[in-house]
């Protein structure tokens, strides 16, 4: 038979058993070379994936990192702001305290004298209230002393049209009293002091670390109406 099939054939048996053999070879050689083509690619895409989703990572850590920042800024912003609040407070606190012992101690502005002295006079009556820092007294004149650590020119109009004007108001029981005002700061904005002084006001500071009483020579104190 197989003589047969070489003699009507162009190829003998072994010839084709031979090319068979190669095919079935070619063949597993051609899937192993896809097969690691294919292990190629799917590690590509892996490394690819792997690299992006790393990417990913760090923009987010990125952004993360970028928000932190932002956070730690809005913080610092937040406690400077404290802080320089509390600065404020501090030096008023401190010209409060020098202006209140000078005071206490002399008990006396230009001429005129007082028995009394109190501080942080405060009160609330019916739809009036109002804080006094420096209040001298005897049993028929008042001074009032309002005190900043640099007074400016919207702390004298407040103190001039508002504060000054319900004293009595708020406090009757010197209603009758002759009342004064005084300003008193370590350090004045322009113009303060000849306004406060055209309004009738003692003008105080320190100097040397002693009271001062900085008014003209012939100044005169104006009675609060």
């Amino acid at each position: 038979m197989a003589t047969q099939y070489s003699q009507n054939s162009k190829y003998s048996w072994e010839q084709l058993e031979g090319m068979m053999a190669n095919l079935i070879l070619s063949q597993k050689e051609t899937e192993k070379l896809l097969t690691r083509k294919f292990q190629d690619t799917e590690k590509l895409l892996s490394q690819k994936f792997q690299d992006t989703d790393k990417k990913f990572q760090d923009t987010d850590k990125k952004f993360q990192d970028t928000d932190k920042k932002f956070q730690d800024t809005d913080r610092l912003f937040k406690e400077l702001h404290k802080e320089l609040g509390g600065i404020g407070k501090s030096n008023g606190e401190i010209a409060e305290d020098f202006f209140y012992t000078a005071l206490e101690h002399t008990m006396q502005v230009g001429s005129l004298k007082f028995d009394y002295i109190g501080r942080n006079f405060h009160m609330k009556r019916n739809n009036l209230e109002g804080e006094y820092d420096i209040v001298l007294y005897n049993n028929y004149k008042v001074l009032i002393v309002e005190v900043k650590y640099r007074f400016r020119k919207d702390h004298l109009h407040d103190f001039y049209t508002e504060k000054l004007k319900v004293f009595s108001r708020l406090f009757p029981e010197y209603s009758k009293y002759k009342i004064y005002g005084a300003i008193a700061a370590l350090t004045f904005e322009k113009d303060v002091k000849k306004d406060a002084e055209n309004f009738g006001f003692f003008i105080l500071t320190q100097n040397n670390d002693k009271l001062k009483v900085i008014n003209k020579k012939d100044f005169a104190p104006n009675e609060i109406k």
